[in-house]
């Protein structure tokens, strides 16, 4: 028997294993643009939402060089290579389960919606989800008011819905819908920082308890 009614996850890094995508996209903008580029560590100790903050901590001066130029060069890079990438280990499987229990499962993203379901059209995955929600820009901000508005809809007790998420800002989002929130060790945001919000912390999708 599962606890929960209803489970939501975030897409890229937690079912879509991504990081090191996005890690190299940003690594050829940054030494293009005559700035040293990072490592994984680095790049888990800075990345944050809205990206905004992550480009200039990655060391661009927005005065000089503007956010949305910048957003739409990492998005190109992105797009061009996004299909190479791979679905964490046990995310079929996990989706598959929770599906043949009858928990539905919906995902909530800060990337651009079309992007979001041309990816789960991609992985074949489509199936295991009853919505599919992500932003009408790809510039990243955020997800809580999409969160809190599809938790609304849901109309169920928030405490009964968990939240499967990668980074910090999939904890803030959970904490802002008044949900359940289990991170997953993707290579976005260091093990510290999930560690210091106080949710779960698990290394594969098969580890969690539904």
């Amino acid at each position: 028997m599962t606890k929960y009614a209803h489970i939501i996850w975030d897409f890229n890094g937690t079912l879509m294993d991504d990081a090191p995508l996005c890690l190299n996209v940003m690594n050829g903008m940054l030494v293009e643009g005559g700035l040293p580029p990072m490592t994984a560590e680095r790049y888990a100790e800075i990345f944050d939402f809205p990206v905004s903050v992550y480009y200039q901590r990655a060391g661009w001066d927005l005065e000089k060089t503007p956010f949305e130029p910048l957003s739409d060069a990492f998005m190109a890079g992105y797009h061009a290579k996004k299909l190479t990438c791979q679905l964490r280990p046990g995310a079929v499987e996990t989706l598959r389960r929770n599906q043949q229990a009858g928990l539905p499962q919906s995902v909530i993203s800060a990337a651009q919606q079309s992007m979001v379901r041309e990816l789960v059209d991609h992985y074949g995955i489509g199936e295991y989800f009853v919505s599919v929600r992500g932003l009408d820009n790809h510039h990243a901000a955020g997800k809580v008011a999409i969160g809190v508005q599809w938790v609304e809809e849901l109309g169920i007790d928030p405490k009964t819905i968990l939240m499967v998420g990668d980074t910090v800002h999939d904890y803030e989002v959970a904490q802002a819908m008044g949900v359940d929130c289990v991170l997953v060790y993707s290579g976005h945001h260091a093990r510290a920082r999930l560690a210091a919000t106080g949710a779960p912390v698990v290394d594969r999708l098969d580890e969690i308890e539904f």
